[in-house]
């Protein structure tokens, strides 16, 4: 079901606006906290391998991460002028902009496939891979870069029917390809029926065909979703300069946002990685849990980006800020709660995860220092998915420059190596970082600048 921007009085009172972005958001939370759970099902399925095997998953992470935030810039574009295009009724524009941007997923797909496959065990010695997990790491990051082609379609395909105001047919692709992954993690890797016991490969297997069965399912639902944004084999499937430069000018800022996000993280997770494989592996634990939080903000944040955008395209300004505000106390409603959860019952939380005592203690620690970070977290998240569905994308990128590459990276290599803080200074300077960026979020909100941007 999708919300007809042009179609809503500016008289909305509040239990109407919270049950139309509900309608909206509700499938989007619902898909991303099931991926969340089942994420914690297939990592405490690898977590009884040992901690070498969490620890390579881990390791693969973060240049995965960097790899889908080149496509990512693309579906930045295609969402706010889906949005913006949707809300204007300009349906053929619409349909330009989806044409361009399956086309750019499929090419930088299969670009990032090749690479990362060709260097996958000096990306992980890159990462910091420890004797006891680069081949395992390397192993795992193979099949990821198989993975990066089904990545790469469904993530732009979500973008674009989100765009359009569409949540349930992502949810739908993303659920039945998680359900795939932890069903045959189980399978492959502890060997069941007529499967053979793989360990973590088995898990690696399970996730490339997972990303597989998503794959097809979005392009299925990309052509029967009977939106305005719908293809069909009759669409001229050509490069469009003018509107892929359109989308681009989006796009770029989006893609640096992202990139000094990922490499920021990258050199971050090295460090802790230098900790030793029972730190990393407590990280990777806190990162598992903690992404029930952020995904489930993610569908908040979705929805401040879809009805901005199309707001603004309906020549709504009014109507994007309202609905943006109180998608905001939505969303500290949720961050307080899961933050209390965090802090109070962190111990036992990471005993779904790992059974390994020393890990435990470690993560029960970080959890407590986690609970003050999702807060200032999520209204930075929410607040960034307006600002990208309005166009502007150059304000969080600065945001990200100032936040992860100087603020984070060099309070944890204080707090780490002068202060010997471990992983406890590690997370402490993820704290004051996202603090930091929160508030300069707030500012270019409340400045109000994005209303008058042209995309």
């Amino acid at each position: 079901m999708t919300t007809d921007i042009n179609n809503i009085e500016a008289e909305m009172n509040k239990s109407e606006f919270r049950k139309s972005i509900l309608l909206f958001s509700g499938p989007i939370v619902a898909e991303l906290m099931l991926m969340s759970l089942i994420s914690i099902v297939n990592l405490s399925m690898v977590g009884h391998l040992g901690a070498y095997a969490i620890s390579a998953i881990g390791l693969t992470s973060q240049p995965v991460f960097i790899s889908v935030a080149v496509f990512q810039s693309f579906n930045v574009g295609a969402t706010a002028l889906v949005a913006r295009f949707i809300g204007a009724r300009e349906n053929e524009n619409a349909k330009k902009v989806v044409v361009q941007t399956m086309m750019m997923a499929v090419l930088s797909g299969i670009i990032l496939a090749f690479i990362s496959f060709l260097y996958s065990k000096e990306i992980v010695v890159l990462m910091g891979a420890k004797a006891d997990t680069v081949e395992p790491a390397a192993m795992y990051m193979r099949y990821m870069s198989i993975g990066m082609l089904f990545q790469a379609i469904p993530t732009a395909v979500a973008s674009i029917l989100r765009g359009a105001g569409e949540s349930k047919a992502p949810m739908q692709f993303n659920v039945v390809s998680n359900i795939v992954n932890a069903a045959g993690g189980y399978m492959l890797i502890y060997g069941f029926w007529i499967f053979p016991e793989l360990g973590l490969e088995g898990a690696a297997i399970a996730a490339t065909l997972a990303k597989l069965v998503a794959c097809g399912m979005s392009i299925y639902a990309l052509f029967t979703c009977g939106l305005p944004v719908a293809i069909s084999f009759k669409d001229q499937l050509r490069l469009d300069g003018v509107m892929l430069k359109r989308i681009m000018r989006i796009g770029i800022s989006a893609a640096g946002e992202q990139l000094a996000v990922r490499i920021g993280f990258l050199l971050y997770t090295k460090m802790i990685a230098d900790l030793g494989t029972t730190a990393f592996a407590a990280h990777q634990v806190c990162l598992g849990i903690t992404g029930l939080a952020s995904n489930a903000v993610m569908g908040f944040s979705t929805a401040a980006s879809s009805y901005t955008g199309r707001s603004l395209g309906a020549k709504r300004p009014d109507l994007a800020e309202k609905y943006c505000d109180e998608i905001r106390r939505m969303g500290f409603v949720l961050s307080i709660t899961i933050g209390t959860a965090f802090f109070f019952f962190g111990y036992q939380i990471s005993r779904l995860f790992t059974p390994d005592a020393s890990v435990l203690a470690m993560a029960a620690l970080v959890l407590k220092i986690a609970a003050f970070i999702t807060p200032p977290q999520n209204s930075l998240m929410i607040i960034s998915g307006s600002l990208r569905g309005a166009g502007d994308t150059k304000w969080p990128l600065v945001n990200a420059l100032v936040g992860t590459i100087f603020t984070r990276l060099t309070l944890a290599y204080i707090l780490v190596k002068y202060f010997h803080l471990g992983i406890a200074g590690a997370w402490t300077a993820a704290l004051i970082d996202q603090s930091i960026r929160s508030v300069l979020m707030l500012y270019r909100y409340k400045n109000g600048g994005w209303k008058q941007l042209a995309v």
